[in-house]
């Protein structure tokens, strides 16, 4: 499909003459969009592994544009369209005339480099669309050169004024010397079950009375900096400093935090493993301990737990020294029988196979989760070892001790 370049002029135009035809993709990042952004327009808010594993490649629609409503007008045929709407005052319209994709400055989509958001919506849209569906566009220059022309069309977040962000910097100062007790900006809700016995979660919620209580927690094993001292006393506690940084070898301390783990199951407690905002060093310990005590593939281990805390993302470092440790597991098991099948057409790549085994899930969450899920593969770079270790997996059959 090809793309059009479209200046800041012609877009004025599309928006004046029918708003509700034209959707807009902001690739910007969300602070800016947040900050200023086109009226009407949504922003493609992309997660770095799929980023990373994409290569620039196309990845599937509904990460590109996560809306149901605006993705099923994007794929409906025009004709399909046309045949339905005989009163377009009485009825809303179905199907975008154009989707016009935009980032900061870039003059021209030539010019966008190929991991860049804005080229990977474009491959995405280009792969995805039907043949006779909307123009694919790219506007010129950006968002900077369209809301310097036509700032009409655009809103602004109400600015802070200097004096409020330095009071405000100073008090966020002084609520992290005190106590670790401050709720995370970007942490929400409580901790989440991964298993019966097992929580995963954050500083904040390993601080909260409420949550241990009301979750029956007797352990906490916290992997971050700081050690959680006013807890000592009160729960079966162990602290591993980590830090979330390429440098850190985390996988040093996977045995250590699985027995502690399975010590508090075998005991009959429950535990919450967490760090300090719950993305990246105790998603990697969970993830370990599936991996070694119910003997997932590390594509299972991140799918499954990503399916409960969306928001988790172990540093680029953490999944290769998950991906060394899965290879020390398998050499030390019997291979498991692995039996070949085909998946859906969308799959992100094309190697595909399916593994055949039982684990439990939590019981809060059989009706809310389903038991049969895609996994999403992961790409590493040349810290990870073959490239057969990323082949797609399938879904288990899962049953409930």
């Amino acid at each position: 499909m090809k793309v059009t370049a479209l200046d800041s002029r012609r877009l004025k135009q599309l928006l004046r003459k029918d708003p509700a035809l034209c959707l807009v993709l902001d690739c910007r990042p969300y602070l800016s969009y947040s900050a200023s952004c086109l009226r009407g327009s949504l922003n493609v808010n992309l997660n770095s592994v799929v980023i990373r594993r994409s290569h620039g490649r196309p990845v599937p629609l509904h990460f590109v544009v996560p809306d149901e409503t605006a993705r099923g007008r994007l794929l409906l045929p025009p004709a399909a369209c046309s045949e339905e709407r005989e009163d377009r005052d009485a009825v809303p319209p179905r199907t975008w005339t154009a989707v016009v994709v935009l980032d900061q400055n870039t003059r021209h989509w030539r010019k966008l480099k190929k991991e860049s958001t804005a080229q990977i919506v474009l491959n995405t849209l280009s792969a995805s669309l039907p043949e006779a569906g909307a123009r694919v566009c790219f506007l010129k220059g950006g968002y900077e050169t369209f809301y310097s022309q036509y700032p009409e069309f655009c809103i602004d977040a109400k600015p802070l004024s200097q004096e409020k962000i330095e009071t405000e910097k100073n008090i966020n100062g002084l609520h992290e010397k005190q106590c670790i007790h401050q709720k995370p900006a970007y942490d929400q809700g409580g901790p989440v079950e991964i298993l019966p016995f097992l929580y995963l979660g954050s500083a904040y919620h390993a601080s909260k009375c409420e949550f241990l209580a009301n979750l029956n927690i007797t352990a906490l094993l916290n992997v971050s900096r700081k050690s959680s001292e006013p807890f000592i006393n009160q729960f079966c506690y162990k602290w591993i400093p980590v830090e979330d940084s390429h440098t850190a070898d985390i996988s040093l301390h996977f045995q250590e935090a699985i027995e502690f783990i399975d010590s508090t199951r075998r005991a009959g407690g429950k535990i919450l493993v967490h760090c300090e905002a719950g993305i990246s060093r105790s998603p990697t310990i969970c993830m370990a301990y599936l991996m070694k005590m119910r003997k997932f593939r590390l594509e299972e281990a991140f799918d499954y737990i990503k399916q409960r805390r969306s928001l988790i993302s172990p540093n680029f470092s953490f999944m290769g020294q998950l991906l060394q440790y899965e290879s020390e597991i398998l050499s030390l098991a019997p291979s498991p029988p692995v039996a070949s099948c085909k998946r859906d057409a969308v799959s992100f790549f094309t190697e595909e196979l399916a593994l055949s085994k039982s684990f439990p899930f939590p019981t809060s969450v059989l009706n809310s989760v389903p038991l049969h899920s895609p996994v999403h593969p992961l790409t590493l770079n040349s810290i990870a070892a073959n490239s057969s270790c990323w082949a797609l997996l399938g879904t288990r059959d899962s049953t409930v001790p």
